[in-house]
């Protein structure tokens, strides 16, 4: 599977396309707890194409390590989100080593809690895409590539046997 889907990803990649079915999603409600009947008591899920969620993946990997994300240190090292290695986890073991040292040295903790649990629902797509070209120098057939996976997705979302009508994402930011 790997070398038709290299020569698939390349082909897209250097005519920048994201075929449509691959800009489709079905969300899917998952309950987590509580009452059944209250639906902030489910998780969505987003089922999207396999084969996107893996381009996505390689891309991400690519404007990762090759760069001048890492070639100019633009990443804090503080960073823990979406980084080789590091996790919420790694975050919170940091975080938990920082504060034991500074009560062990008698020094005052203040911690802010921030729920980012929806930052990427608001987000501006063309001002992401900005962002990325002009502080994060991605340029060319990936930015071009990533303008179009962003434009034009729609989502569905299945309850039982029953799919709701077809509606267009209107902002944020996908998360395959």
């Amino acid at each position: 599977m790997a070398k038709p889907l290299s020569l698939l990803f390349n082909q897209l990649l250097s005519v920048a396309s994201v075929p449509v079915q691959w800009k489709q999603a079905i969300i899917t409600p998952v309950f987590k707890k509580g009452t059944t009947g209250d639906v902030s008591n489910y998780r969505h899920i987003s089922l999207t194409c396999v084969a996107c969620k893996i381009m996505k993946r390689v891309i991400a990997q690519h404007i990762y390590s090759h760069s001048h994300l890492t070639s100019n240190n633009l990443l804090s090292h503080a960073h823990h989100g979406f980084v080789k290695q590091r996790s919420t986890c790694t975050n919170l073991l940091e975080s938990v080593n920082d504060w034991t040292i500074l009560v062990q040295n008698k020094k005052a903790v203040t911690i802010a809690y921030i729920d980012y649990s929806r930052a990427f629902d608001g987000v501006s797509q063309i001002k992401l895409l900005a962002r990325l070209h002009s502080y994060y120098g991605i340029c060319g057939d990936v930015l071009k590539w990533l303008h179009n996976f962003l434009k034009d997705r729609t989502h569905q979302t299945r309850v039982g046997q029953c799919l709701s009508i077809t509606a267009n994402l209107l902002s944020g930011v996908v998360q395959v």
